[in-house]
């Protein structure tokens, strides 16, 4: 009875193999093809990561070392070649200010542009965007300066942000709007800064409150 039973279980198997096998095999097949596969990209992820790093802190002693042709080299390499990781948008920065302290105030723009566009890091992201307002209100777009300013999640740049939108309408002559932005920007500072004194002069500078 035993042998009969074990023949039936068998009998069955094969039948069902038979009729689901190959799916089997397939979806076995699939699970491994996915699992090298994510292995893989692990594996590739974190050799950019380390090869960009490697390569943004070359770039960062060349910038100090004032090396400018060696620093635009890496840059490029960076923001070309590895432009999914972080290093990608400080390079980008990098690359900005050199571009700016040329005179290729267009070449900074893109740069910055780029960096607002495909970096994921959110210092990042608010140091571009206060650079290149910085460099509108430069070039007299006082308008386009202040609308980059207009974002809600400013968290830890909420003092650079007000004090760019006083430096703006001091700019643009709206007295009552600078003070206004100047002395928000001090109230994010920490206790005890010492750039106070600095948002504490141009306060100063702007004259005395009108009556109301």
């Amino acid at each position: 009875m035993a042998a009969y039973e074990e023949q039936e279980d068998l009998d069955r198997l094969k039948t069902w193999w038979k009729n689901y096998g190959n799916s089997v095999i397939f979806g076995i097949a699939l699970g491994a093809a996915i699992l090298v596969g994510f292995r893989y990209w692990t594996q590739h992820t974190e050799q950019q990561r380390h090869g960009a790093a490697v390569l943004y802190d070359r770039m960062f002693q060349n910038f100090h070392a004032k090396k400018s042709a060696d620093t635009r080299q890496l840059g490029e390499s960076l923001m070309n070649d590895y432009s999914s990781t972080p290093y990608a948008g400080m390079a980008g920065l990098l690359l900005a200010r050199l571009d700016f302290e040329a005179g290729d105030a267009p070449k900074a723009r893109e740069r910055l542009q780029w960096v607002l566009k495909n970096a994921d890091a959110a210092a990042v992201q608010h140091a571009a965007r206060l650079r290149l307002a910085r460099i509108q209100l430069d070039s007299g777009d006082k308008e386009a300066a202040l609308a980059l300013l207009d974002v809600k999640d400013r968290a830890g740049f909420e003092a650079e942000y007000e004090e760019l939108k006083g430096d703006i309408h001091a700019a643009q002559g709206q007295r009552e709007a600078a003070r206004s932005a100047y002395r928000e920007a001090i109230k994010y500072l920490p206790a005890g800064s010492s750039y106070a004194p600095i948002l504490n002069m141009k306060l100063d500078d702007l004259g005395l409150e009108q009556a109301p």
